[in-house]
């Protein structure tokens, strides 16, 4: 059976140090100085806490390349319910969704 190009190069162990893993995890931050605002009953505070408890995935589907939000416990608001054409969108979108309840992206894990 052939092999693709792409599945061909991600057997290389070169290739995969290159390459960022489809499951990111966002670390949100309270904005300084100010406190989370919760307006519509969705944002779970368990998000920002130093014990974690709960965490925003950005995941790629493989077979769409599509980019996808979910938290590892709960529903997820439906302005985020949404897919993305990149991980630069996804973030664009994500940054300005939270800033708007006094949170950012502090970091990212990948």
């Amino acid at each position: 059976m052939l092999q693709t190009s792409l599945e061909f190069l991600s057997d290389k162990p070169e290739y995969k140090l290159k390459m960022k893993s489809d499951d990111r995890i966002l670390i949100l931050r309270p904005m300084e100085g100010k406190s989370a605002l919760n307006v519509s009953g969705l944002t779970d505070n368990r998000l920002f806490k130093e014990d974690g408890g709960n965490r925003l995935h950005a995941v790629r589907d493989p077979n769409t390349s599509l980019w996808k939000l979910y938290y590892d416990q709960g529903a997820l608001p439906p302005k985020l319910q949404i897919r993305f054409t990149s991980f630069n969108k996804l973030m664009t979108y994500v940054n300005n969704y939270y800033h708007k309840r006094n949170l950012h992206v502090a970091n990212i894990i990948d």
